[in-house]
Parts: C-alpha cells; structure tokens; sequence
C-alpha cells in the first residue's frame, strides 16, 4: 500500500538541526585489494583530506581482512606510486618483502586503517563489498554496506534471479548478526546488465545507484537504453502503482579505481557522493537514516536543506556566487499511461533492454529557477522526486559538459 503524505514527511525529515547533521560520503570505492590502482591508506586519505566524513571502501568480492601481499611485477603500485605511498607514510608504516624473486608490499588492513583514520564526529570508515557475480556474460553487481562477514557472490538462472540471491544473501547476513546492513545495486547500465523491469521486481532492495562517476557505465543511456533517471521513474511508477512495492532510492557514487591521472576516461574519485542527515557519524545510524531516505545524491550541488511539510517539497540550495540554479520537480501522476512496448532491432526483433514507456511516467510536473524551489503536490500524484541542476561545470566531469547535479529522494504520495 502507497504511504500517506504524512509518512513522507518522516521520510524526508524535518529541518530541526535536532534531527542531525549532513554527513558527506561516498558508498562504492576501490583500491589494490581488488582493481584500484592505489593503496587503499592512500585512498582514504584522499577522502578524508578532502572533507569527506565518512567512506566504505567496496572491493571486489574481497573484504580488507588478513594477510595480503600486493605483487609489484604487475603494472599497479609500483614506481611513483609505491613512492607517494612512502613519502606519505614512511618506511615504519609501508612494509615489503621480496619474496620467489619479487618485490611485494603489505597491503593494510581494515583494522589498521580504522585505527589511523577514525575521527569520533568527523571521519568514519564502513566496511564494505562489492559482490560481483554474473549471468552469462552480463555483470550483475550488488554493494553491501557496513557487511561483517564475506558474501561470495550467489550465481542465479536469470539477471533477476541473481540479483535477488545477492541481495537476500546480504539481507541474511543481517537478520543473523542484527547488525543494520543494506544491499544497493551498482551501475545498471554497466555492459547494459540489468534493465528496469527486472530492477522494479526485486524484493528487500531500496537503493540503486542513480548516478555512477565511471566512464563505462552509460548514466545517460543511449537510443537504445533507457538513462538511469528514466529506469528511476519506470521502477518508481511501477513498483508504487503496480505492484505495491516499497519506494527506491538514488544513490551517486564516483566508483573510483583511478587515482593517479584525472581524465573523463579514468574512473576518478569525487564525481559523485552522498549527503546523509542523521545523528551521528555511527555506521548504525547512517544505515537507518538512508533507508528513511533523509539524504540526497549529489555530483556537486549542496543543499541546506529539503523538507515535507504539509503537501509542499522545498529545497533549500546552498549557492555560490555566480552560479544559477533550475529544479525539475519530477513525477507520474496517477491515471498514467501505462502502457509499454519493446525497443526494436535493426529486423524489427525485440531487444533485451528496458521498454519504451508513455510520458506520462516521470514527467516534469515543475520547474523552478532560484536557490529556494519548492512544489505543493495537487494530490494525484504517485511520487514526487527533485532533481536540481546548477549552471556549475564540473572540474572532473563524467561526460562532457556535466554540470552540477543533486538529486532529492522521492517522496510518496497518497494513494
């Protein structure tokens, strides 16, 4: 059953400061433990230094646990890499070894970096995976987030298939330790795995990344593929009007694996992050507080505040002289079009990608320019989200010409 305005309201959040403070931090990273190109003492500095407060370092299939020795025979960590590592940190901290002939560098612990980076009210790390299975030749990705045990990734008969065994398997992991943990999906579109439909039907997941700063990942879509924002209102409509489901959420990480050369086509840190208002800076809390949705996507714009009051949405934008600010107040309203088809190949066959739908979904119900926007929802709405766009270019866009983005969580409306 839709949730009433009232319980949207909860969802968003009030503005009392009371309610708590907006945590800045990114949900999906890597580094040497798995296809990064860094030591991972060096990745979270980088954060850190940066004014981040909190950060899940997300390899793959691997948790930042035991003895691992980083072979430098390869291409990665050697060089001015295992240089800036030193220099950083100093020959007490980096340790290495030569071992069958090679030179190999101990890479630090979860533990061990805790005890180096943690900050009580000011910098947190979570620890993390990014559970990699596949079907057939499709990448089906799923991040675990503040994970206390390793999930090797569950093989299923079907892309949906799974990605439910993925999730389920993070949702055990949760209800047996009573640890608070949550499943996202990581970049759909990445080698075109995972379509809208399949995404609208799962089961115990809220959250998907919205936006994801790696090159490969086609946030935008193409003729053939649906942009991310549009699968967003597809699984949003369905999953409310149709097949009373619970709402999802959009997440922006930057996935970065490339520290060492900025560039459209590296996979760079900072392109994309979240904003999360809670009470403390507590792996527990931050947890609860994504699955209220009392946060916001964010590829650069800050925002001061967003509130649900009554039947109004309002933002309240940071902004930054000589910057301009448009706010695209989205939604379906209900009595939609739902009606959908197929996207064609080049004979006319029915291609594996998500299908073509009405305009009704997800239509602009408002667009508001200014740092204040707000939108009074008439009542037949379904869903309610804001996505505001600042005349900002970014200094390391995804793409060419990216601007500044924050996107607001969808709010619910009455059924």
């Amino acid at each position: 059953m839709l949730a009433t305005l009232a319980l949207a309201a909860i969802l968003v959040g009030p503005p009392d400061p009371a309610q708590g403070t907006w945590w800045k931090g990114n949900l999906h990273t890597h580094t040497l433990w798995s296809d990064g190109d860094d030591y991972p003492e060096m990745v979270v500095d980088w954060y850190k230094s940066r004014g981040y407060h909190f950060l899940a370092l997300s390899d793959h299939n691997v948790l930042s646990q035991g003895e691992r020795w980083f072979d430098l025979s390869g291409s990665r960590g050697k060089g001015a890499v295992l240089e800036k590592y030193l220099a950083r940190f100093g020959d007490a901290w980096v340790q290495t070894r030569v071992d069958g002939g090679k030179v190999q560098v101990r890479l630090r612990t979860l533990p061990e970096m805790k005890a180096i980076f943690d900050e009580p009210g000011r910098f947190l790390m979570i620890q993390s995976e990014e559970i990699s299975a596949h079907h057939g030749d499709k990448p089906i990705h799923v991040n675990a987030t503040n994970i206390q045990e390793l999930i090797p990734p569950k093989q299923g008969t079907s892309v949906l298939d799974t990605m439910q065994k993925n999730v389920d398997a993070v949702n055990e992991q949760r209800t047996r330790t009573g640890v608070p943990m949550f499943p996202h999906i990581n970049h759909p579109n990445f080698v075109w795995a995972i379509t809208a439909e399949e995404l609208m039907h799962l089961e115990g997941e809220k959250f998907f990344e919205v936006y994801n700063g790696h090159p490969a990942v086609h946030n935008y879509g193409d003729a053939t593929h649906a942009g991310m924002e549009r699968v967003w209102d597809i699984i949003l409509t369905k999953r409310l009007a149709e097949l009373k489901k619970d709402v999802m959420y959009g997440i922006a990480v930057d996935d970065a694996h490339n520290y060492h050369q900025n560039h459209m086509s590296k996979a760079n840190p900072g392109r994309g992050w979240v904003m999360v208002r809670s009470k403390k800076l507590h792996a527990h809390d931050l947890v609860h507080a994504m699955e209220d949705g009392n946060f916001y996507a964010t590829s650069g714009v800050t925002l001061n505040d967003i509130r649900f009051e009554g039947r109004t949405l309002s933002v309240a934008v940071r902004p930054e002289r000589g910057v301009t600010y448009k706010t695209f107040f989205i939604g379906t309203r209900r009595g939609y079009d739902s009606s959908s088809k197929p996207v064609l190949g080049p004979n006319n066959e029915p291609l594996g990608v998500t299908m073509q739908y009405s305009a009704d979904i997800g239509q602009v119900l408002a667009t508001v320019e200014g740092a204040s926007p707000k939108y009074t929802l008439k009542g037949d709405e379904i869903y309610v989200r804001a996505r505001v766009v600042s005349s900002k270019p970014k200094s390391n866009p995804y793409a060419e010409g990216e601007t500044e983005v924050a996107w607001v969580q969808p709010v619910v409306g009455r059924r």
